[in-house]
């Protein structure tokens, strides 16, 4: 799907939660996929969300290139329970930070920020 930021930056859509896959002997945890891209930007920034909770995510090969914990506690999305609708859905927040000691790890652009 596609969805747009509005002014502040913020974004919001509805999917439902991916499940776990193997690949080889190895599991990859749930995870959803972000393509960022901008007017102006020469490239578009890919990078994944995980839920938080899941067991899978330490142990996950992919997850295991990434340099750092921080790094890795960045794409980790947390329960919003204030958004949860009841009987329904869940909600999470996952926010995207371009430049910066907290920005996410992108995986095609690697750079000092960490």
């Amino acid at each position: 799907g596609l969805t747009l930021t509005d002014a502040e930056g913020h974004y919001r859509f509805r999917t439902i939660r991916p499940g776990a896959y193997p690949v080889g002997l190895d599991w990859r945890p749930a995870h959803i996929h972000f393509s960022i891209s901008g007017s102006g930007w020469a490239q578009r920034l890919i990078t994944q969300m995980y839920f938080e909770g899941d067991p899978l995510i330490r142990s996950c090969p992919i997850v295991g290139t990434i340099p750092t914990s921080a790094q890795i506690d960045r794409l980790i999305a947390v329960q919003d329970e204030a958004r949860f609708v009841t009987m329904d859905s869940r909600a999470y927040r996952f926010d995207i930070v371009l430049r910066g000691r907290r920005a996410t790890w992108f995986e095609n652009a690697r750079g000092d920020d960490t």
